[in-house]
């Protein structure tokens, strides 16, 4: 399918950002291991370099729906180490477009590395909010910082922590569309990846559903919340996006599978199996993976694949959602002994 062809009648406009298809490797060494004949990679963090990961599949729709409106700030929030901010502050430094973040973090003056260095390279206007304040006043806490734009005479657009709204699901649609031009539609797939605002999942699960992908499990690894909290989050973004744009799907064509058990004590707090994980696969394969996303979703599909979890003649695929500059953050797991 060419980048420029609508996937679907129902496909709102799209902003051309990210580089996509990305390809599609195979883990040889890692494969060999677990003992499977075969084991994919969606390599979704070859997005772009300052776009990477799959923020920005999501990010091509949205900010085309701010420039449309006539928008000339855009405004998010995540925590400090964000890739969806640190995609978005990239976005809008390249688009002419002002970037007001609202990050979490317990420490009111963190280190400026990782994406948060980005950030604010980008040019992006950064303040840091407390846990309790972020989490505890949220609402009040975005609707200030957008009157303050608007004071300022500008023309801000919101959208929320993972651009895991409607809109940034056809990024993840269309994901769907690149996978069956690489793969095959009828191929049996298990498809990994981690899963924490829940965006990407939505947007696989419609897309295999829109496209007549049958024999494909879509299958999430919680990074962040428990099962039952993403299966509510999963299934209200779904309706919103059906409602929104008359897809006509029901929740029979859309089941949900989370494997629970690899958060570790909480979101973005690494655990020891994690990081042998990590090395593991910087090691043998050359490919790395972050302590926040990938590190847990890797791990939770190994475990998976070892304890029998693949259905006979099934191909795993991991899809790489990106993460290295918050890996850059995080060297003190690595450190020496």
């Amino acid at each position: 399918m060419a980048t420029d062809q609508k996937l679907h009648p129902k496909e709102p406009a799209r902003l051309k950002l990210a580089r996509i298809p990305t390809p599609v490797v195979e883990l040889k060494n890692v494969a060999r291991q677990i003992g499977i004949p075969r084991l994919l990679v969606k390599r979704d963090d070859q997005t772009g370099f300052e776009l990477s990961g799959n923020k920005i599949r999501k990010l091509e729709y949205i900010i085309a729906d701010a420039m449309a409106s006539g928008a000339d700030t855009l405004v998010t929030h995540g925590g400090f180490q964000s890739n969806h901010c640190r995609a978005t502050a990239a976005a809008g430094a390249s688009l002419g477009l002002r970037v007001r973040l609202l990050l979490r973090c317990p420490d009111p003056h963190p280190a400026d590395d990782g994406n948060l260095f980005l950030d604010r390279l980008f040019g992006a206007d950064v303040t840091i909010h407390h846990p309790d304040e972020y989490n505890g006043r949220r609402s009040e806490m975005i609707e200030t910082a957008m009157e303050a734009e608007r004071q300022a005479g500008r023309r801000p657009y919101f959208f929320p922590v993972g651009a895991s709204i409607p809109l940034g699901c056809w990024g993840y649609i269309r994901c769907v569309a690149e996978l069956i031009d690489q793969l095959g539609r009828d191929t049996p797939l298990a498809i990994f990846f981690a899963t924490s605002s829940v965006g990407t999942y939505t947007g696989l699960s419609i897309g295999r559903a829109l496209l007549g992908c049958r024999n494909w499990r879509i299958r999430g690894v919680p990074v962040s919340d428990s099962v039952q909290i993403l299966s509510d989050d999963i299934r209200k973004l779904e309706r919103q996006t059906n409602e929104r744009f008359g897809l006509g799907l029901n929740e029979a064509d859309t089941p949900i599978d989370l494997i629970d058990g690899f958060i570790g004590e909480g979101y973005a707090i690494p655990y020891a199996e994690e990081v042998e994980t990590i090395r593991l696969v910087a090691r043998t394969e050359g490919m790395l993976l972050d302590p926040v996303y990938t590190g847990k979703a890797m791990t939770g599909m190994l475990a998976t694949i070892r304890n029998g979890g693949l259905r006979p003649g099934e191909t795993p695929v991991f899809i790489h959602t990106g993460g290295a500059f918050g890996l850059m953050a995080r060297r003190d797991l690595f450190a020496r002994s």
